[in-house]
């Protein structure tokens, strides 16, 4: 009885200490994996502001590059309706001095 019951209570400290030393494991892994997304959401946050000062650079850019190209469109515009007068002059020049 009273040696049945302190078999009870050992058995009962027993399990309950391997209960503890599982759970306390538990705690340690979910406290090491908290560490770590705490350090995978710095470095992400970190990635997403480089990616995004990225992006309105190449924005810049990109405005940049479309006013060039209309810049040079239209000097090529302007080039060309040159060149064509000059051979409508070259022409009519032509034509004169065989006249």
């Amino acid at each position: 009885t009273e040696e049945a019951a302190i078999k009870t209570y050992e058995a009962l400290m027993a399990a309950k200490t391997k209960e503890v030393a599982a759970l306390t494991s538990t705690v340690e892994t979910k406290t090491a994996q908290i560490g770590e997304l705490g350090i995978s959401i710095v470095q992400q946050k970190e990635d997403l502001s480089d990616t995004q000062a990225a992006l309105a650079a190449d924005q810049k850019f990109i405005e940049e590059l479309e006013t060039s190209c209309k810049t040079k469109t239209a000097e090529w515009e302007e080039r060309s309706k040159t060149r064509a007068e000059e051979l409508v002059a070259l022409a009519d020049t032509i034509k004169v001095l065989n006249d």
